[in-house]
């Protein structure tokens, strides 16, 4: 934080409170461990700061409805930067389905998103996401939120029902689930498979791995690389179109324009509590071997 404050030449602070009641501060954004997130946002809501807040929202059903309640009753934006939603061939195939050019959609299959084993980034702290009780589970509670928002998305519906295997598969020491696999079954009929976790060798040459490919009854998109390009197969011929990586400066360009245009953000606080509902019920659906249905009852 110092040397970040040092290079951008803002003011440090120690204190988060000391922070938040600066007339200076109107927004921040949330990276600490996810069972902080709620008595940050208690704060934030407090001296009225709209608030960028990473995923998953909460551990818990409960603490994400706290979360959202209260800023709703503060007035102020809640946003969590679902990267996918803001990829520009994501974006182009959301439009493409939306426009009914490969048919009618039948099931998506993501890894999103497959990560190096966090113990490998350097000059960080990541013990915290070693530790169940502060980041409400393992490599898929991590990875999972992200491919998780973008099948609902997609599939423009919320879900059905849920079955899931997770567990500790790769590295063994880690002592939390590294990997898992979901099907979600959505309310329209669209199936969805999603793999993501910490599963990528520290020799992968990158450090994420994503991928979508999405069936309809009259095309397929194949999102290899989602960074870098996108490839529609159509009826007679397939297209390929290639981009430059623009989802965090969109992401930032979505919550300030939200909150300068008094409007609810393109992701929501209530897609963020969707999107932690759907990792709960993956978690229970592997620990039991059951389909789980949604929504789910206990909140606790």
């Amino acid at each position: 934080a110092k040397s970040d404050a040092r290079r951008f030449k803002v003011k440090y602070y120690k204190d988060i409170e000391e922070c938040l009641s600066s007339e200076e501060i109107e927004a921040i954004y949330i990276g600490s461990e996810t069972n902080r997130h709620l008595e940050i946002v208690e704060l934030a809501t407090q001296y009225r700061k709209h608030i960028l807040c990473d995923k998953p929202i909460s551990i818990t059903l409960k603490e994400a409805d706290k979360i959202i309640k209260m800023t709703r009753s503060a007035k102020v934006k809640l946003m969590v930067p679902f990267n996918p939603r803001f990829m520009i061939p994501l974006m182009k195939a959301k439009k493409d389905i939306e426009e009914n050019k490969i048919g009618e959609l039948v099931y998506i299959y993501t890894i999103s998103e497959y990560g190096k084993n966090p113990s490998l980034i350097k000059g960080f702290d990541t013990n915290w996401l070693f530790d169940p009780q502060k980041s409400g589970g393992g490599g898929f509670a991590d990875t999972a939120p992200h491919g998780i928002d973008s099948l609902r998305w997609l599939a423009n519906s919320e879900v059905k029902s849920v079955y899931a295997d997770i567990g500790n598969k790769i590295f063994p020491n880690l002592g939390v689930d590294d990997i898992g696999t979901v099907i979600i079954e959505f309310k329209n009929g669209i199936i969805g498979v999603l793999g993501a976790g910490w599963a990528n060798p520290e020799s992968y040459p990158t450090w994420l791995d994503i991928r979508y490919e999405i069936l309809g009854t009259e095309g397929f998109i194949d999102i290899s690389k989602p960074y870098h390009d996108l490839a529609v197969y159509g009826k007679e011929k397939m297209v390929r179109e290639y981009w430059w990586r623009n989802d965090v400066r969109m992401i930032l360009d979505e919550f300030i324009d939200c909150i300068f245009e008094d409007r609810d953000p393109i992701i929501t606080g209530e897609d963020a509590r969707a999107s932690l509902e759907i990792i709960l019920a993956a978690y229970n659906s592997s620990k039991n071997g059951k389909v789980i249905r949604l929504p789910v009852t206990n909140t606790a």
